[in-house]
Formats: structure tokens, sequence, C-alpha cells
């Protein structure tokens, strides 16, 4: 088999769509202008190998996806995080594949379902593990199927799921995963850098007062990076900093600090794409270095490294699904989400056996927040103890009322809504509406609950029409890629 790759100059820069059929030894691979392509493959990612063999299929320790041709069959590659997925599906005689769900829709001329309430909640099941998420969404026509950290392989037949190799020791000590996590950011640093890239690839890091970014942005320097962001203040009643700028000074990088929420959201509609939620709404406005960047960050730091009994018996199980929020915009923005809790986790009932163990004790705090890896790693490059993790913060965009932001988002949204006949609240209701969730979430989380009681003013302030936050946005998106593709057939046309 043999890769055909088109290059759509007007899709977003990572996005990618194959499309194949039996019998057929040609794999047709749309994709935008930053994917990079070989012979027999292409990609957008950095992995932990060289660059010039292409072996992205040969690791778990993969940031991006791509698809690669070997002995006959095709593999699609997805990312190694569950921050990522690859949509596919057979319709009209042919194969589908796809990092992008709106990308796909386009391609296969395929739309959601308005009919369909249910979409934002099936997608969050993702947060259940690998294997307990919901697996196929509906379309008009023919169903779609999502997978996460699996890849997929076509025998020039059909497509089955297959596992993606494990290539992490085994965790016997902090010393061994201290060192894995050393040398694999030395590899993707070597990888992201080679010269046989097209495009080049800055590596930037988060960081926070917490201690999952700061052990990230501390792993990421074995990578190169020199460079961090960190949001000012958490989420909670009353305005708390929660910057990582003096920490990032201790670690002898450069910080730029962002407040956490924005009057205007550029690409607010790619966030609602991703899950119908707002989560990382507010990572749009960082300034990702241009034109490709490996973003470092402490995503599943509070199951792989907490010092709780968690069942860990699927190491993919998450208390919820944050940092999925930019699967859609990093395609656009040129982004590699490499979230470092992830590497090795399917190890994870070791790391927690080392997070227990007595020679960890040294470094536990005891306490409801305790992270024994992240105490130590951060102490042995000069972090104090006091001086970071001294309480839990939140900065994410989630919100317990679910409508646009902007008022170009909130415009098209009304405008979808009308056209489907669907009542549209009014500004100044959905403006105290959101205030009024908030404040009662706030409430409940930094003092309700300690009593047992919740005002639940959140639950009956919710509107009908928010369920269709993920239809609409993938409406909007969808748009995007068709035009792409309206402008390549006129091109080859007047070629």
């Amino acid at each position: 088999m043999r890769l055909s790759p088109r290059r759509v100059p007007d899709w977003p820069k990572l996005a990618w769509v194959a499309r194949l059929t039996k019998g057929c030894e040609t794999i047709e691979v749309l994709h935008g202008p930053m994917v990079e392509t070989a012979q027999d493959w292409c990609v957008e990612a950095v992995w932990a190998g060289e660059f010039a063999a292409g072996d992205f299929d040969r690791t778990d320790l993969v940031f991006g996806t791509g698809v690669r041709c070997r002995g006959g069959k095709v593999v699609f590659v997805s990312s190694g995080t569950t921050d990522d997925r690859l949509w596919y599906c057979h319709h009209a005689g042919w194969w589908y594949v796809s990092n992008t769900l709106p990308g796909i829709l386009a391609a296969a001329g395929l739309s959601l379902r308005d009919d369909y309430p249910n979409y934002s909640r099936d997608v969050a099941t993702l947060a259940r593990g690998l294997t307990k998420y919901v697996r196929n969404l509906p379309t008009q026509s023919t169903p779609l199927s999502v997978v996460f950290f699996s890849n997929l392989l076509y025998d020039g037949r059909t497509i089955t799921e297959i596992e993606k190799p494990d290539t992490a020791p085994h965790f016997a000590a902090f010393e061994d995963y201290r060192q894995f996590l050393f040398d694999t950011a030395a590899r993707l640093g070597t990888n992201l850098r080679d010269a046989a890239r097209t495009h080049r690839v800055t590596p930037l890091a988060s960081i926070s007062s917490g201690y999952d970014s700061a052990t990230a942005a501390t792993v990421a320097r074995r990578a190169g990076c020199t460079q961090t962001v960190t949001f000012m203040t958490a989420t909670s009643l009353v305005s708390r900093w929660d910057s990582g700028a003096a920490n990032a000074a201790r670690l002898g990088l450069a910080c730029r600090e962002y407040p956490r929420t924005a009057a205007v959201y550029t690409h607010e509609v790619k966030v609602w794409a991703a899950a119908g939620r707002p989560g990382e709404l507010n990572w749009t406005v960082l300034d990702f270095p241009e034109p490709l960047c490996l973003f470092f960050t402490g995503v599943h730091g509070d199951e792989m490294w907490s010092r709780k009994q968690l069942d860990l018996s699927d190491p993919f199980w998450r208390a919820e699904i944050d940092g999925f929020g930019i699967c859609e915009f990093r395609l656009f923005k040129g982004v590699f989400h490499c979230a470092v809790p992830f590497w090795g986790c399917r190890r994870a009932q070791e790391i927690q056996a080392i997070t227990f163990s007595k020679a960890m004790e040294p470094w536990a705090r005891f306490t409801d927040y305790d992270r024994p890896i992240p105490t130590r790693l951060l102490e042995e490059v000069g972090l104090p103890r006091t001086e970071f993790a001294q309480r839990k913060n939140n900065t994410s965009t989630e919100a317990p009322f679910l409508w646009p932001y902007s008022a170009e988002a909130r415009d098209l949204f009304a405008e979808y809504l009308k056209a489907r006949n669907i009542s549209v609240p009014s500004s100044p209701w959905i403006a105290l509406a959101r205030r009024a969730a908030v404040l009662d979430k706030l409430l409940y989380m930094n003092l309700l609950c300690r009593w047992g009681l919740d005002l639940g003013l959140r639950r009956w302030l919710a509107s009908p029409a928010t369920a269709m936050l993920f239809q609409w946005a993938n409406f909007e998106v969808r748009a995007v890629y068709e035009r792409g593709l309206q402008v390549l057939t006129l091109q080859q046309g007047v070629s």
C-alpha cells in the first residue's frame, strides 16, 4: 500500500483525514499545511525516537497522531494520552480515518443529529477509562467510532483497533521512574529539533504553584524547554494567587503570566467542539510559539501521582476530562499536547507502589493534597517544599452554566438555535444566570459541602439549549474544513 498525501492549504495546520477503500492500494490523506510527509508516512507529532525513521507506530511515547504504511498494512497512530482522539467510519463504500471530528464530517459528507442530546455526555465517558467509554456516536447516517490511545490497523479490507507497543521499563523504585522521565524528555527534545523536520517545533511548559505542572516543567527542561506560561489566579470565592512565575525562576525558566479569564476568546468555538464544554478555554489565550509547539502539562497528575488509594487497574481512569478541551483547537494553532503523567502510565500500579513506599515517606506530607514523587523531583532541583503545593487550586474555565462567552460566539450560537426553532434566552438573563451559577458552585465547593448542603441553583438555571453546544460548535468548525476542500477543488480545476 502507498500513501497519496494532498495538502489542503486552508485547513488547520495539523489536521488530516485519510480515505481508503477495499481493493485500492492507494491511501489518500488530505492534510493541513504543517503535517510532515514522507514516502511511507504522514505525521503531526513529536515522539521518543528518531524523526527520520518515522517509527511513531512503534512507541507509546508519541504526542500527536499519524499514518504509517508498513508491510502491506496501514497503522493509524493515536496520541500517547487520552487528550486526543482518532475518528473513523465506513461510509458509502469508503473508510475514513481522521484526527478531527469536524474534519471527518466534512470529508465524508456527514452531519451530527439535532435530535440527539447526549453527545457531550457520551464524550465525557472517556473519564471512565479505555474499557468503558462510549465508542460510537450517531450522525444523520453512518455512526462514527472514536478511539483513544489505541491504534487502528487497516489490512486492505477492514479497520481494527490494536494496542500500542508498551515501551516503558518496570519501575521498582523512584530512581527508575525518574530516569525514565528524564530519558524520555531528552529523546523528545532530540526528535523535535531534528533537522529533517520541515517545520520548527519549540517546547513550552505550563507551570503553577501546585505539584503537577511544576513537575512537568522540571522534566521538560531535559527536552530543552526554556519557556513557561502560567495563570495568575485560581477559581475561588476570593481571588487566590496561583502563579508559577517564582517557581519558574527557581528552575531557570522564563515565564509569562496571564489572567485566568479573557473578555474575548478568538478560538472559542474550537474548544466547544471538543466536548461541548469550555474546560480549557483559557488555554486559547496563551501565546504558543510559532509555527509549532510541544506543550508540556501536568494533566493526569491527580491520578498518577496522588498519595491516595485509587483503583488504577485501568490507568486511564480519570476524575474528569481535564486537558481534553484543546484537541480540536491545537490543530489550528499547531500544538502537540504532551501530558507528562501519561508517560508510562500503564505501569500505574508500580508508580502507586513507589508513592506509598517506605523509601518515599520523607517526601510525603500526609495531607489530602500529597504527591511524594513530584515533591522529591522538585526538591532535588532546588525548590523548597514551602514554595509549592500548599493547597490545591483550579484554573479551568469549566462552568456550571454552559453558554458561549464571546459576543461573536454567542451570536453564532443564537443563529444556530433560531434556525432550529429553539428558544434563545436574553443576554441579561444569560449574564445573570452565569454569575448566579458560578457563585452557587463556589459556595458549595468552599463552604456548604462541609455540612452536606447544596442550594442547587446551578442545576435549576441550566438551559435545555446547552444540549446543542456540541452540535453547534462542530457545525461551525465543519464549515472551515468544507471551505478548505472547496478551495482545493477550485484550484485543481484551474490547474
